[in-house]
């Protein structure tokens, strides 16, 4: 008998949220365990992970697939359906290794610690779910998961106008999931399958008209674009940054992100190619869009968390342009940066919650000379904003370089527009640098010292995974490349 692994992570995780909702005064102990049992059971998935089966009568093959009877219909059959890929498997490692970041981060928290402790396992345990379920309900509802959550994170542990930016956040959000969900229902209806299981819907997909592929993928990009987030529905992202703790900002933008660009290929690029293909315009207008405008309107920013929250938007235009290229290379590029954006935003959402503790303001302009006070701070600074422009030798650099050489391969000279925009990139970081760690020493305290342990050792592991993954990608490619699309008929 198939040992059901999937479930049983999954179930890790669910019986570690109910224990840390109920353990008050422990509850950082109970979620810590919980992270790293999490993190060593996907280890060891990463570790026995073998070669996909290989398209079976046209429909994809995954790994520690589990497939269980849940909803039958007469005319329809819901299953309780999960597996992984090389892709999927790639982000539950980042929901894995942030996960235990966050929560180590989070240690000095004394807000009704379990409560926020235990939302921030809810919150990956909905990542953890949407990036292994292979049937549309299961999907939807790990995806309406985690908007929860992150809602009450925001609203009750968040800055002055926590309010409006958590309500913000959920009406967008919930608005683009709910088109996400006709467009998944719509797909299912109009191709005849008869289950919602993704091979099933992928298979029934091919004979969808030219006309029903094109409405039915821009339903999905709307969908899943929303929480990408594609301009010019962004807003929401700056303004919940912003007010949110430092906790949930790094799952906000290290893997909530990450849902809306998992989800674009997995539902829309791989079961609708015609209409991707008669779209392709389209995607390019937006990354384009994204790419420029979260690097100018960066270069605008006083405060730490917005900058970061703009260059986010830039650089999730970049995974929209790979994606948009539709090539081998693209997509292992897209998945690559996601994975690299997700842990180099994570350690710069964690360089300005620790900025803000220690010096009471996150106004660039304001800050100047901390480096003598706050050496290992400064030092994350700059490490974050050195990965994240994309220096060579740390993770973004990789990944970067794989989207340039994949647009190139496609359209030629118009990458030139990112690679411009690459530069700007450098420029707010760099300026962002020179007024915050070097000069004379303006709005220190007297009393300000260097992080605490707890902080110093949630932003220790991922620098190690900056370098690691910057210097050996491989251990990367070969995983992603190792998935069913790559298999797809008529994929280039």
């Amino acid at each position: 008998m198939t040992v059901p692994v999937l479930t049983l992570t999954l179930l890790t995780i669910v019986v570690g949220t109910v224990l840390t909702f109920l353990s008050k005064e422990r509850a950082r102990f109970v979620a810590l365990g919980t992270s790293v049992i999490f993190l060593l059971e996907v280890a060891g998935l990463l570790a026995s992970y073998t070669a996909w089966p290989g398209p079976s009568g046209g429909s994809p093959g995954y790994a520690y697939l589990e497939s269980y009877p849940w909803i039958h219909l007469s005319w329809l059959t819901i299953n309780y359906t999960v597996g992984v890929d090389g892709i999927s498997l790639v982000m539950v490692l980042l929901t894995a290794f942030l996960q235990v970041a966050v929560v180590i981060y989070s240690w000095g928290e004394t807000n009704q610690p379990a409560a926020y402790f235990g939302l921030l396992l809810l919150t990956c345990l909905g990542c953890f779910g949407v990036f292994i379920s292979l049937d549309i309900l299961l999907f939807f509802l790990f995806w309406e998961a985690v908007l929860i959550p992150m809602f009450f994170l925001i609203g009750f542990w968040g800055g002055p106008r926590r309010r409006y930016a958590a309500l913000k956040f959920f009406v967008y959000t919930h608005v683009a999931s709910i088109v996400m969900l006709v467009g998944l229902l719509a797909l299912v209806f109009y191709s005849g399958a008869t289950s919602f299981d993704f091979a099933s819907v992928y298979v029934a997909a091919r004979g969808l008209s030219t006309s029903v592929q094109v409405f039915l993928f821009l339903a999905l990009l709307f969908g899943f674009g929303v929480k990408f987030p594609i301009v010019p529905f962004h807003t929401w992202l700056p303004d919940a940054h912003v007010e949110a703790p430092t906790g949930a900002s790094v799952l906000l933008a290290g893997l909530l992100l990450k849902l809306g660009g998992y989800g674009l290929i997995r539902w829309a690029v791989e079961v609708l190619p015609v209409g991707m293909s008669h779209l392709t315009w389209l995607l390019y207008v937006i990354a384009f869009a994204m790419i420029v405008w979260g690097s100018v309107v960066a270069l605008a920013q006083r405060d730490l968390k917005r900058l970061v929250a703009y260059s986010s938007i830039n650089h999730m235009g970049i995974v929209l342009l790979a994606i948009a290229v539709y090539s081998q290379l693209g997509l292992l590029a897209a998945v690559l940066l996601m994975f690299a954006h997700g842990v180099v935003s994570a350690l710069l959402f964690m360089v300005s919650g620790s900025v803000h503790h220690t010096f009471g303001t996150r106004d660039i302009s304001k800050l100047g000379g901390i480096t003598p006070v706050t050496p290992f701070l400064a030092t994350m600074v700059m490490v974050g904003s050195l990965a994240s422009l994309g220096l060579p030798a740390l993770i973004s650099f990789p990944a970067e370089f794989t989207a340039l050489l994949a647009t190139w391969d496609r359209i030629g000279y118009w990458v030139v527009v990112p690679l411009v925009i690459l530069v700007v990139t450098a420029a707010f970081y760099l300026w962002m640098m020179q007024r915050v760690l070097f000069g004379p020493k303006r709005n220190v305290p007297d009393h300000a010292s260097d992080v605490p342990w707890f902080e110093a050792a949630a932003m220790g592991i991922l620098v190690a995974l900056i370098v690691v993954y910057g210097i050996l990608p491989g251990f990367l490619v070969n995983v992603i490349v190792n998935s069913p699309v790559y298999g797809f008929p008529g994929f280039p």
